[in-house]
């Protein structure tokens, strides 16, 4: 009762972010009603490099983006139940079979030319701010999947998993800039987005979900930290063109392209 009372609270006092939002250029959501995110039309290729880091069971986003542009999706998330979900689904797309799907009115995955499943790279791996091996922890509700290396839902129960900055999986890639980086890893996204811009990682479009801004905060000041965040990557020449409805999930375009 008190985590409830605790969490309604900060949501009452929730101020509004300070930053400007424009749709400066044509945008469009791909993936389901829950894993889906937006980002500008047409601004990808075969060529293009993408990192989506944090997967969980719904990789409709990933899927959608590698089917609909035909270029490699490096998946990012060292969650067993996540690994395991990302090779049903090239199983599936390879033998044409459906794939299960909550969330979803169909409750499945849609049809992707059968080369998805070969662009669809997973990496059962963390990011940080350096190479070691950290306590994931597990979430309150066992039927759920997302783990946390800040502990946002503060339990005991935890895997050890390795993780890396980055450009360190970057570089083992062969990859020297990022075309679209999505980054959903429940509160290590303020450090990840540190080391991206103390390492000057050329990124085009960045979507990102800060997930204190859910019923998990690491304590009440949350929202400014979400501001910082956004402020800093500001400052290095991002401009925020859309953020989903009720949510702290921001999609953000260097200015290089604008």
């Amino acid at each position: 009762m008190l985590k409830y009372l605790t969490s309604r609270f900060y949501k009452w006092t929730e101020r509004k972010i300070n930053v400007s939002i424009k749709p400066l250029l044509p945008l469009e959501r791909l993936g389901t009603t829950y894993g889906g995110w937006i980002i500008p039309e047409g601004m990808l290729n075969p060529a293009s490099t993408v990192y989506l880091v944090g997967a969980g069971e719904d990789v409709s986003f990933d899927a959608a983006v590698a089917g609909k542009y035909g270029c490699a999706v490096q998946i990012v998330d060292p969650t067993p139940r996540a690994v395991a979900h990302v090779q049903q689904l090239q199983n599936s797309i390879r033998a044409g079979a459906d794939m299960p799907l909550s969330n979803t009115p169909s409750g499945k995955y849609p049809s992707y030319p059968p080369k998805t499943a070969d662009l669809l790279h997973m990496h059962p791996i963390g990011l940080w701010s350096e190479t070691t091996t950290l306590r994931f922890f597990k979430p309150e509700n066992e039927a759920h999947i997302s783990h946390s290396l800040v502990n946002l839902q503060k339990t005991e129960q935890f895997i050890e998993v390795p993780v890396c900055r980055l450009s360190e999986l970057m570089h083992a890639q062969g990859h020297t800039h990022i075309d679209l980086l999505k980054i959903d890893i429940e509160g290590a996204e303020y450090t990840v987005l540190q080391t991206v811009l103390e390492d000057k990682i050329p990124v085009n479009v960045l979507c990102i979900e800060y997930d204190e801004s859910h019923a998990n905060h690491l304590d009440g000041g949350y929202i400014g930290r979400i501001e910082a965040s956004l402020q800093s990557l500001v400052q290095a020449g991002f401009r925020v063109v859309a953020r989903e409805p009720n949510c702290h999930n921001y999609t953000l375009v260097h200015e290089r392209l604008l």
